[in-house]
């Protein structure tokens, strides 16, 4: 690819023309993307609260 290709969320995808991420700033972005899914998703497996209107707050 030799163009700038945008995903559904809105980000720019890896062409050829832009540098090489390392792993660690890959997983970083990685993290800040999907932090909401992520503690949701713990909070569920825990219980002890409402996970969807805990989603619903970090999302926004």
């Amino acid at each position: 690819m030799s163009t700038i290709a945008l995903n559904r969320t809105n980000h720019k995808s890896f062409t050829k023309a832009d540098e090489r991420m390392t792993l660690s700033e890959r997983f970083r972005n990685y993290l800040a993307e999907n932090s909401a899914v992520i503690v949701s998703g713990m909070m569920a497996l825990n219980g002890d609260s409402n996970a969807y209107k805990i989603y619903n707050l970090l999302k926004k």
